[in-house]
């Protein structure tokens, strides 16, 4: 028995060097259950906050309408960004109304809902029909907004159920206004912030095997300073902050410590697409602005740069609605006094190209070239993905994309910069791509 239960062992064993599933399982049963869960905890939240839905714009009506009937209101929904997107409604909707009574939750029906998803082109949008039944007790100014989708709060006069009474009564020789409810129900804080925040640069999550079971993963989000409802130059609204945060994780020593984790608050500005473009490209964006990475280390250990950055972003749209998109990144250094020699390894150019489908498969490649005399002192990263979704047996409604990740050459971290490690093959989960 005992001969057999160490022949299981050693098959596991080999089994988890030969095949990276069984690893990710293998560091899975290793891992504490309250630090795993802890990390899966807010690694979801990250993520669900910043994959929301479409924009969705409600339009109130036109005219007072009268309380207890069933109303049609439409709803814009809109897609700022650059990509094809596909927006499942809901089953149930629900709004809030909200006027001289106390606010109340309504279901909410579409009208005419062809398969209950909606297909969004890049920078469109599509009009819905929406069906709600005011309350019989409501009248005056009433405020209504969608919960999901999230829409703006849009405002309307209810006229009041006419009772029938036996004798008509006297009309009053003068009607002062009325004065606006106190418990209208506006726009809150969250979703205003919706507005302004975005996803950024890749959110994954990803383990490989080679030198001992190990983590790789990166949450990243962008805030626009600006919204398109305020009234500023349209140029302030391509104004952002970023966070992105990177992190290398040793699964195979007992105590599961980090390796090492990079910090990149930026400012930049950014145009996702210019309407005046060269006839030879189907897309020219720009990016621009200043960022500072470092590990949060002391002494020997402690890595801190401070850069300028500039990046035009080329897109073409080739056969069978597939797209190639270049962005080649030139780097000035402002400050790299504690690693003075991350420019042999870094370079001042950084390549990123990718080609692949909308909603299908896409191949990332990011090429740092180095610049020193050395030959191969950069780096080069690959990331295949494949969405959840069209793989068979998983849930249409299913977000997310199956993730393979190859990494080859110097400074997968900022600690070990001038360092070149073992070539490393991860597999994960890819949140935002």
């Amino acid at each position: 028995m005992g001969g057999d239960c160490l022949s299981l062992k050693a098959r596991w064993r080999a089994a988890s060097r030969l095949l990276p599933a069984a690893g990710i399982l293998q560091a899975a049963v290793r891992l504490p259950m309250k630090r795993l869960a802890l990390l899966l905890f807010v690694f979801a939240a990250a993520s669900a906050a910043l994959r929301a839905g479409p924009e969705a714009l409600l339009v109130p009506p036109a005219e007072t309408v009268p309380a207890g009937r069933e109303i049609v209101l439409k709803v814009y929904l809109n897609n700022p960004s650059p990509e094809t997107v596909t927006y499942a409604l809901p089953a149930s909707i629900r709004a809030v109304i909200a006027g001289a009574a106390e606010p109340q939750t309504l279901p909410v029906a579409v009208v005419d809902a062809a398969g209950g998803a909606v297909t969004l082109g890049p920078m469109s949008f599509v009009v819905v029909d929406l069906a709600v039944k005011l309350p019989g007790e409501m009248s005056g100014t009433v405020s209504l907004r969608l919960l999901d989708p999230r829409s703006n709060t849009v405002m309307f006069r209810v006229a009041p159920v006419v009772a029938r009474a036996s004798a008509p009564a006297a009309a009053p020789a003068s009607v002062a206004p009325a004065a606006a409810p106190a418990n209208l129900e506006l726009t809150s804080e969250n979703e205003d912030l919706r507005r302004h925040l975005f996803a950024y640069e890749p959110i994954y999550f990803a383990v490989g095997t080679r030198q001992g079971t190990n983590a790789k993963f990166q949450f990243s989000f962008k805030y626009r300073m600006f919204s398109a409802a305020g009234n500023v130059p349209s140029w302030w609204r391509d104004l952002y902050f970023s966070y992105t945060q990177t992190s290398l994780w040793d699964l195979h020593s007992l105590s599961k410590p980090f390796y090492d984790t990079s910090y990149k608050p930026s400012f930049f500005y950014w145009r996702e697409s210019f309407a005046a473009h060269p006839d030879w490209i189907d897309r020219l964006g720009l990016q621009a602005g200043l960022q500072h990475e470092s590990n949060g280390k002391a002494g020997g250990d402690s890595r801190s740069l401070n850069t300028a950055y500039l990046t035009p972003v080329l897109g073409w749209t080739i056969a069978r609605q597939w797209r190639l998109v270049f962005g080649p990144r030139l780097i000035g250094y402002l400050e790299d006094e504690e690693n003075r020699d991350v420019t042999r390894y870094r370079g001042y150019v950084e390549v990123m190209a990718r080609i692949g489908q909308e909603k299908g498969f896409q191949l990332t490649g990011t090429w740092r070239p180095g610049s020193g005399s050395q030959f191969g002192a950069g780096s080069l990263e690959l990331d295949a993905t494949w969405p959840l979704n069209r793989i068979p047996g998983f849930s249409p409604a299913i977000g997310g994309y199956v993730l393979a990740q190859w990494f080859t050459g110097y400074g997968e971290s900022l600690l070990g910069f001038d360092r070149r490690g073992a070539d490393q093959l991860r597999l994960g989960l890819m949140i935002v791509r």
